[in-house]
């Protein structure tokens, strides 16, 4: 989970780009689940949620082309730095995560 907090007059650019960005990462190989969810009553503050298959997956995505353009492009728009918060699977249990996969 990362915290994203935009600038309030810079939060239609962070969507335009952010929408690219969310459709190249749906197209990942290894990618398990993504959303980029908008709090309700503070609307320039984001939380991106990323799962992936495994640590190479993981770094496969930070370093793809998409996600390097998108942090160059979101850079001047935040209105603090971008704030990783990592976490491990508790419920669903991570050999769940991947269950749809296999379908």
């Amino acid at each position: 989970m990362t915290a994203i907090q935009i600038k309030n007059n810079e939060v239609e650019g962070f969507l335009a780009v952010s929408a690219d960005f969310a459709g190249a990462c749906l197209r990942e190989p290894g990618l398990v689940s993504f959303a980029l969810l908008r709090q309700l009553n503070a609307p320039a503050n984001f939380s991106l949620f990323e799962v992936y298959h495994d640590e190479q997956a993981w770094q496969a995505h930070i370093n793809s082309e998409h996600f390097r353009t998108w942090q160059t492009f979101i850079a001047p728009l935040l209105d603090l730095p971008l704030t990783p918060q990592p976490y491990t699977p508790i419920f669903p249990p991570p050999e769940d995560w991947e269950r749809h996969l296999e379908e």
